[in-house]
């Protein structure tokens, strides 16, 4: 069923501290509950045109940066502004290098995002290996996935592979039959389910952000 292949997709949400000030660093092996020993692995296809403005939105075009690739945290910063005397979080980045070397530098907006960036951070990496990240995808739908195509008749699962979670801003519910994601900046398209399988992948025009 597809709720019980997006439970691993829902992260616990916990107790956020947050500082007054312009910016600061968080730790991310503390985001991750990152094991002694262990190593962080991207969940997803990373979508990019340009590796040091990485959107995370994730879209869809240019290269990506394969799911399950080992990466090594290296900065995660969060901004603040200040409405009223209240701070809140608004923007944020997360620098890291894979093992060879290549650095990315993911853009977080949490206006479009929708969760804090640790919660983000959780879903784009894992401390699972390459394994058990592509673990839920068919078999038949693997070589697809690879190439980071999805057509119709696709599992839920192959989507969140090569897309991972689609924005809160637009799709409030993993559990909705309709996702959307971003093919550039400005114009969208649709994922619609029936059940746990694509049923089309529809075009739109472009969205007002």
């Amino acid at each position: 069923m597809m709720k019980s292949v997006l439970r691993r997709w829902l992260p616990p949400v916990g107790i956020l501290l947050v500082l007054t000030g312009c910016a600061y660093k968080v730790n991310v092996s503390e985001v991750l509950q990152q094991p002694l020993g262990s190593k962080v692995h991207t969940r997803y296809h990373l979508w990019y045109t340009d590796p040091e403005h990485v959107s995370a939105l994730n879209i869809m075009t240019g290269k990506f940066l394969p799911a399950g690739t080992e990466i090594e945290p290296l900065e995660l910063k969060r901004g603040t502004y200040d409405i009223f005397g209240a701070v809140s979080v608004v923007d944020g980045s997360i620098r890291f290098k894979t093992t060879d070397g290549s650095e990315f530098n993911i853009e977080y907006d949490e206006r479009l995002n929708m969760m804090p960036i640790e919660e983000f951070v959780r879903q784009l990496f894992t401390t699972e290996g390459a394994e058990a990240v592509y673990a839920k995808v068919p078999e038949d739908e693997m070589p697809q996935v690879k190439e980071g195509k999805l057509v119709p008749g696709m599992h839920v699962s192959s989507v969140l592979v090569v897309l991972g979670p689609p924005a809160k801003s637009r799709t409030t519910l993993l559990t909705n039959q309709s996702w959307l994601y971003w093919k550039s900046r400005d114009v969208v398209f649709r994922i619609i389910f029936k059940g746990d399988k694509i049923r089309q992948i529809v075009s739109l025009d472009q969205l007002e952000m």
